[in-house]
């Protein structure tokens, strides 16, 4: 009996798994930090703190080390053209991530989330700015920040400021 039910549950839960996992969390619009000055530069720059994944690098001697470099993502114009993929990291020892100069617009990109798998991220690229996207729960805005100046994931946590408060064309 009790396999009976087990069963049903595992037939009903697998393609709500499923579908969670294959169809990815859109987000609102993330552009630069706002009342920031703008720098000198044509471009722009995008950096993209995505989800992290384990890597160890075992030494001549001693115990293995684990470094947690950020997972790679993909970059679309607003048209929905493929513009280009970010490995995110040198190395397997790299934790930082990669800084991308582009040119002022509005862009998309694919990455994966901490808490929430897949994600599409409209991005606002500004000349002279940063526009930063935090998918790695690192990251919280000042206090007092108006909740209407930044994209938050599901579960509240920070991702960056809104696309919708810059000036990008």
């Amino acid at each position: 009996m009790k396999i009976k039910y087990l069963s049903l549950l595992g037939a009903t839960l697998l393609p709500v798994m499923t579908g969670c996992a294959s169809t990815p969390l859109a987000l609102s619009s993330v552009g630069p930090e706002p009342g920031r000055a703008a720098g000198s530069g044509s471009n722009g720059r995008l950096q993209v703190f995505t989800a992290t994944q384990q890597s160890t690098a075992i030494g001549d001697i001693g115990p293995a080390s684990y470094f947690y470099p950020h997972t790679g993502y993909d970059i679309s114009q607003d048209s929905g053209v493929h513009l280009k993929f970010v490995a995110n990291h040198m190395s397997d020892m790299d934790e930082s991530p990669d800084m991308v100069k582009l040119p002022a617009g509005h862009y998309t990109i694919v990455a994966e989330s901490s808490c929430c798998g897949s994600v599409i991220v409209p991005v606002v690229i500004e000349n002279g700015k940063t526009t930063v996207v935090h998918l790695d729960r690192n990251w919280w805005p000042p206090n007092h920040t108006p909740l209407n100046q930044v994209v938050f994931l599901p579960d509240g946590e920070g991702v960056g400021w809104s696309g919708a408060i810059a000036t990008a064309p």
